[in-house]
């Protein structure tokens, strides 16, 4: 003769095809002070280090022929224009879901490095077009934005 205890309390009216599902595991994200700048870093290092390869192939003289000369001094200006433009990126699609954002900035950014190596213009040049081309780009958001608010609010 089997013995068992009777059920007693809320467990009584539960039947076994009806469990509770256990609550899911809260996940940690980093905050956004912090998670932006380093998405940006992020894709900085990896331009730049496309940048580096690019440079090392071009070496083997295939669709590129190196200039004499460092190269440091492009990338590093690119890398700038890149963490900027990162940033203004990630200001631009707050809020929005968009699954191809670093592709904006991705593309165009690799085929400028790869123009500034194959042709050397002063690093000068590249910083103040690369700057005006962001601050312009920037204004062209901000405004966007207000407008997007604005419309928003009616």
């Amino acid at each position: 003769m089997e013995t068992s205890t009777p059920l007693t309390g809320p467990d009584r009216d539960r039947e076994p095809g009806n469990d509770p599902e256990p609550a899911p595991e809260p996940s940690w994200s980093a905050p956004a002070w912090l998670r932006v700048p380093g998405l940006a870093l992020a894709m900085t290092a990896v331009m730049t280090g496309l940048g580096y390869a690019v440079y090392r192939w071009a070496a083997t003289g295939l669709p590129m022929e190196p200039l004499p000369g460092s190269p440091w001094p492009y990338l590093g200006a690119w890398a700038v224009l890149t963490f900027l433009a990162g940033l203004l990126l990630q200001w631009a699609t707050s809020g929005i879901e968009y699954d191809g954002r670093w592709t904006l900035i991705g593309i165009p950014l690799f085929a400028g490095i790869r123009l500034s190596l194959a042709y050397r213009p002063d690093p000068a040049l590249l910083y103040a077009y690369g700057l005006a081309a962001l601050a312009v780009a920037a204004a062209g958001i901000a405004l966007w934005r207000l407008r997007r608010t604005a419309a928003g609010r009616r």
